[in-house]
């Protein structure tokens, strides 16, 4: 089990730190999205980095000492918490102790700070493109399959045009809707994005409402649009969406 944890731990050592080779970050993007142990750990991670970006190191130090105070763990046994931050070799401790540690050190730096975590750093932490996993259309549409080829080989841009020519004679394509929205997301667009998100939306009864409700809400957040990103993330932290413990967390990160 230990092994596991460990090998886990590199491999989002390695995405952080811009690493992986292109074959080797696609398919940790798909482990991404097809296991949400393997993203809730990804997205801690980047919890961390973002505290340690907005947060005087110093600061840290002391905030960390108070929670390790508070777990009453005997002094003389070595903080693995503590370790974390001075050295920038280990981003996190494959222990599922220091899981929790870590996890109660985020809340605090995300609560508590003197210097709240920005929008731009929340919408990093929260943020994944979406991996393509459903093409509606015959394998003879030659546009679609090229434009779903730009979008996995992250040409964004490109798939974003064969997109738009698509929705401009098939608007109701909601899976092209999707991506067009993430493409536009992927090239800086986030108003663009709003656009075929909201789409989906108002068309309710289908597979990507969900998503694009969340996108949605990462998309106004990114614009500083804080209302309107507050309305989004508490409705899905309401109802039973996948994305509602991680919209409640951004719900405090925003009030804080």
């Amino acid at each position: 089990m230990k092994n596991i944890e460990n090998s886990l731990v590199a491999l989002i050592d390695r995405k952080l730190s811009g690493e992986m080779m292109e074959d080797e970050l696609k398919q940790f993007d798909e482990l991404l999205n097809s296991d949400p142990s393997v993203a809730e750990d990804y997205h801690l991670h980047m919890e961390l980095e973002a505290a340690i970006g907005e947060t005087d190191v110093m600061d840290i130090r002391k905030n960390l000492d108070h929670v390790y105070e508070s777990t009453q763990i005997e002094k003389e046994q070595p903080s693995i918490v503590r370790s974390l931050f001075r050295s920038k070799l280990h981003r996190i401790a494959a222990a599922a102790f220091t899981i929790i540690i870590m996890l109660g050190a985020v809340s605090f730096f995300l609560l508590n700070t003197q210097n709240p975590v920005s929008n731009d750093n929340l919408f990093k932490i929260y943020y994944q493109p979406d991996a393509a996993l459903l093409i509606r259309g015959h394998s003879e549409d030659k546009l679609l399959i090229e434009g779903f080829q730009k979008y996995e080989n992250r040409d964004y841009s490109g798939a974003l045009v064969i997109f738009t020519e698509i929705l401009s004679k098939d608007p109701n394509n909601i899976p092209v809707q999707f991506y067009a929205g993430i493409s536009n997301i992927e090239s800086g667009k986030y108003r663009n994005a709003l656009k075929p998100f909201n789409y989906i939306v108002s068309h309710n009864h289908n597979l990507y409402v969900e998503k694009a409700r969340w996108y949605a809400g990462l998309c106004y957040l990114k614009l500083n649009d804080n209302d309107k990103a507050m309305e989004i993330f508490k409705e899905i932290s309401t109802s039973n969406s996948t994305y509602k413990y991680k919209a409640k967390n951004i719900i405090k990160s925003i009030r804080s």
